[in-house]
């Protein structure tokens, strides 16, 4: 009774504060995420679209707020055509599920608590998958100056048997999930492109060396 009496009071809140169709929490999000801010969000996510790193509409993009808020990507948003109502705000040190917010924000979640993370992507750069599907991280002495830019990267090889938790990440700034995508975490979000960006290279130079058996001569 008393929940229903809860949602029921946000309902009217909700109505009686949208202006042009927006509800409080819209506006509140609005509010947290900064003009430049938000228009920074926004161009980032493009710019991972426009560069494959990312499939806009199965990634996800977060930032950090403040110590225990966060941005994130809404669910069925598209990184390359978002708009204000598809940037949501959640807290951060709570587990309850976030209806509107993308469907790993579980993940996003224990990253910012473990770690001193500022942005995270859940994105899909294609060679970087294809290892990590393939069940292998790239070989960091092709390129060992960009690998280590990238910071310490895993493979996670069960994501979907314990979906909901995390391995140990307060060492790392990337999981190789198969079959579900690339985590990559980092103190900006032009940091995180830049990472996801030099593991894409690597992962792709892997690959060809594969490819032409010459991955033992470096």
């Amino acid at each position: 009774m008393l929940t229903a009496y809860k949602n029921l009071v946000w309902s009217i809140v909700n109505l009686a504060n949208s202006p042009r169709g927006r509800t409080y929490q819209q506006q509140r999000d609005q509010l947290l995420l900064k003009g430049p801010q938000r228009q920074q969000f926004i161009a980032a996510a493009r710019q991972m679209t426009t560069n494959r790193l990312a499939l806009g509409s199965l990634a996800e993009l977060s930032i950090r707020l403040s110590p225990n808020t966060l941005a994130i990507t809404a669910h069925h948003s598209h990184l390359a055509n978002l708009t204000d109502a598809d940037i949501i705000t959640c807290p951060i040190d709570t587990d309850v599920p976030g209806k509107a917010a993308a469907p790993h924000l579980s993940w996003h979640r224990q990253i910012y608590r473990k770690t001193t993370a500022q942005a995270i992507l859940l994105g899909h750069p294609q060679h970087a998958l294809a290892l990590a599907n393939a069940g292998r991280l790239p070989e960091p002495q092709l390129m060992p100056a960009m690998w280590a830019a990238i910071g310490h990267v895993d493979l996670w090889l069960a994501p979907e048997a314990n979906p909901a938790e995390l391995p140990p990440v307060h060492r790392l700034h990337g999981l190789l999930a198969p079959h579900v995508g690339v985590l990559v975490w980092g103190n900006s979000l032009e940091d995180v492109i830049n990472r996801v960006e030099a593991l894409e290279y690597v992962s792709q130079l892997n690959i060809i060396a594969r490819q032409g058996n010459l991955a033992g001569k470096f």
